[in-house]
């Protein structure tokens, strides 16, 4: 009897301390903050402009190739522990096949720990850099989170790992891995997180993006998850247990058979839901997004009626944001480090090997890795007056017939070699110096000779002026797009009202749909005189916000060419009085 008792004495503190991993929902948001899938047909690699593309070895990517990963915030529905005090740790992996090494292909990014954090409770942190900004050097990125929950009073291992990891941090700044040796130590960290403390796994997510790719086949067959521009939202939906869900055996009533353990479970269920820190009927539940939108604020439950009931809280969920564009050149600047941080590595686990010529070893290391920084942030940078976006406008009907397009960069860069790309056929425009000073030049556009126009045609044309410069003898190249087209007009674009409630309208979204893919031209907008935020989502621009008035309101457009307009809508009409 004594060994039965002791039997399911044992079962009980087993049960009671897994902490099962339920089903994890990824979802990606729309331009209206709504929750929807996030694969897309394979064709949309190519097609949206919010996607990032993987560098190509010509350098002709346009800038669609740099990007960052962040986390913004997080909601902790529920953490498993016995006094409903937690410490949290992030743990973020993230891998590239670029040279076929594991060690310098993954990049491990560790957060926390988060001390003295209640259950159902946002984490303490916002918009969390986790990788990048970077150049997508692979065709896939697969990225790997874990999250951990630690109670520093479960085990002396728990709490020494802790203390560990927080000195390792300070020391190492592993919130923000930047050398060789200070990756392998959170890598290290991960591991030791994963083997000791594996029943604390509160989430975990395994995901492949991938990146744009012409050589992708276009079909509407093929589902992938797009490394593109936009928000990402993680939602776990609770798992049940032994001792942590009344109907565990018999299935909800399913099982018939399983009601009489469910019987046996009942008072056993009931201690355990009492004391220890158990999922809610909510969290269990599957999750569905309806009623479901991401705000600034986080992700926002709202009623039939559209009306906000605040922060949603009936499941744990992270939020990521996939920002593309960026300035890649400080990422290049920690790869430049690793040789140097790995000597210093070596040096410092050796007590006994600070000698004289070590030290100068490691001096020289870091000479030469200031010098490489130097080469690795050099980089050609447009400056011309009809440049937006990175990209240089050239007007179709400007009378002078040429357009001035001028480079910036480094006393150590060297110009080599400049030439213009089309990408069609009825292209008809050349390059000449037409000024060069220290750190700049300026290069004139024509049409070619004989022509009296820079394309054939009426129709929009672009092309890429590829600059080829040398840095201490390594050669580089840098493209810059080029559009040929006219002036932004009021015949390009059209207005739209975006009601979010159509039987009694109180307040709207305006969207503008352009026509003829001129949208990259707008340098500002404005409505009824104020300066207003905009996105741009292929063709259509979405202005940042949700308004009120009531009448006609004004909308002005200012482009990069000099073209302007005003265009007048009315989403709701003003009070009869």
């Amino acid at each position: 009897m004594k060994q039965i008792t002791l039997l399911l004495v044992t079962f009980l503190l087993v049960a009671c301390s897994s902490n099962p991993m339920g089903t994890i929902s990824v979802r990606s948001v729309n331009q209206m903050g709504s929750l929807e899938s996030p694969l897309v047909n394979s064709h949309d690699l190519i097609n949206d402009e919010n996607t990032i593309f993987k560098t190509e070895d010509d350098g002709s990517t346009d800038g669609d190739d740099v990007y960052a990963i962040y986390l913004t915030d997080s909601y902790l529905k529920y953490l498993s522990d016995w006094w409903g005090i937690n410490e949290v740790i992030f743990v973020v992996e993230f891998t590239e096949a670029v040279t076929g090494n594991r060690e310098s292909d993954t990049t491990t990014k560790i957060l926390g720990p988060y001390e003295d954090l209640a259950d159902g409770i946002k984490a303490p942190f916002l918009n969390k850099a986790l990788y990048g900004p970077k150049k997508m050097e692979s065709d896939l990125l697969s990225m790997n989170i874990k999250v951990y929950e630690y109670d520093l009073d479960e085990s002396d291992q728990s709490s020494a790992m802790l203390e560990f990891i927080a000195s390792a941090a300070e020391s190492f700044s592993l919130s923000d891995p930047i050398t060789l040796g200070e990756i392998k130590v959170a890598k290290e960290i991960a591991n030791t997180l994963l083997l000791a403390n594996e029943n604390d796994l509160v989430m975990n997510l395994d995901v492949d993006f991938v990146a744009g790719n012409a050589n992708y086949a276009s079909s509407n067959h093929s589902n992938v998850l797009p490394l593109k521009s936009g928000q990402v939202v993680i939602v776990k939906q609770e798992g049940c247990s032994v001792a942590t869900c009344y109907d565990y055996f018999s299935k909800g009533g399913s099982n018939l058979p399983g009601l009489i353990p469910d019987f046996f479970m009942l008072i056993p269920t009931t201690l355990n839901r009492a004391f220890i820190d158990t999922p809610d009927g909510s969290s269990l539940e599957e999750f569905k997004d309806k009623n479901l939108k991401v705000t600034k604020a986080g992700l926002t439950e709202f009623d039939d009626n559209g009306a906000s009931k605040g922060l949603y809280k009936d499941k744990t969920w992270l939020r990521l944001n996939i920002v593309k564009g960026g300035d890649a050149s400080q990422w290049l600047a920690r790869k430049a480090l690793y040789p140097s941080a790995e000597e210093i590595e070596k040096l410092l686990k050796n007590p006994n090997s600070f000698k004289r010529e070590n030290l100068e070893n490691i001096i020289q290391g870091l000479s030469d890795a200031q010098k490489s920084i130097i080469d690795a942030t050099a980089s050609v940078k447009m400056t011309s007056l009809k440049s937006h976006n990175g990209i240089h406008f050239i007007d179709q009907k400007q009378p002078d017939t040429s357009s001035s397009l001028c480079i910036k960069y480094p006393d150590n860069v060297d110009i080599t070699n400049v030439s213009l790309i089309a990408k069609n056929s009825n292209l008809t425009t050349q390059a000449s110096l037409l000024s060069q000073a220290k750190g700049a030049s300026c290069y004139q556009l024509t049409p070619a000779e004989g022509k009296n126009a820079f394309t054939s045609d009426s129709k929009p044309s672009s092309a890429s002026f590829l600059v080829n410069y040398n840095i201490n003898g390594s050669d580089k190249v840098k493209s810059i797009p080029i559009s040929i087209s006219t002036q932004i007009a009021e015949s390009d674009f059209s207005l739209q009202c975006i009601l979010n409630d159509t039987t009694t309208p109180s307040n709207y979204q305006i969207k503008i749909a352009d026509g003829n893919n001129k949208s990259k031209q707008i340098t500002s907008l404005s409505m009824s005189g104020h300066d207003t935020l905009f996105s741009m989502d292929n063709n259509e621009i979405s202005l940042v916000g949700v308004f009120t008035a009531t009448g006609p309101q004004t909308i002005s457009i200012n482009g990069v060419l000099d073209g302007q307009f005003k265009k007048t809508i009315s989403c709701i009409d003003e009070p009869e009085t």
